[in-house]
């Protein structure tokens, strides 16, 4: 994706077609497990490249346009959760990609992975969820939450620490 931030600031519309080849399914998947709705997180991929398209000529100082792009979604989330419609959902709700994760050997149902997630302080989880349904490198979520890179490595290694002590108590 060398160049990519240049030419998506230029309006070069296989830029764009890059872009969103390149990480719509894992923003969407990001989408979902925060909203735990598929229809509010098509909403939410489809105005975050919107909202990306608008602001393009800033592209040209952004080094990397995925960590933009989620960052981008980080605030549509933001705004859907504070409409009132939006209040009542529950994340992780019947999220179908939360039962392909699977925490250890033996630990992959959805009420599992759903009740580890929620035992997590927001901030964690937030940072396990961009890089498990994200795919996000450190680096990248360092950039789309504001937070050092080493502080997001070490909260997500002792959010895993968390949940494996918390699975082995529970599966013993």
């Amino acid at each position: 994706m060398q160049g990519l931030s240049e030419r998506l600031a230029s309006g070069e519309e296989s830029a764009f077609a890059e872009l969103y080849d390149a990480c719509a399914d894992r923003l969407f998947a990001y989408a979902k497990s925060r909203t735990g709705s598929h229809e509010r997180a098509a909403d939410i991929v489809q105005s975050s490249f919107l909202r990306l398209v608008k602001s393009r000529r800033r592209l040209r100082k952004v080094e990397s346009p995925v960590a933009y792009l989620f960052q981008i979604a980080r605030n549509e989330l933001a705004r859907h959760a504070s409409r009132p419609a939006s209040r009542n959902s529950q994340p992780l709700e019947s999220v179908d990609s939360v039962a392909d994760f699977r925490w250890r050997d033996g630990v992959d149902d959805r009420d599992t992975a759903s009740a580890v997630l929620n035992r997590l302080d927001s901030v964690a989880r937030e940072i396990v969820e961009l890089k498990i349904y994200g795919g996000l490198t450190f680096e990248e979520i360092a950039a789309t939450t504001g937070q050092p890179m080493g502080t997001v490595a070490t909260r997500y290694r002792r959010a895993l620490e968390s949940v494996r002590d918390w699975l082995e108590k529970q599966y013993r």
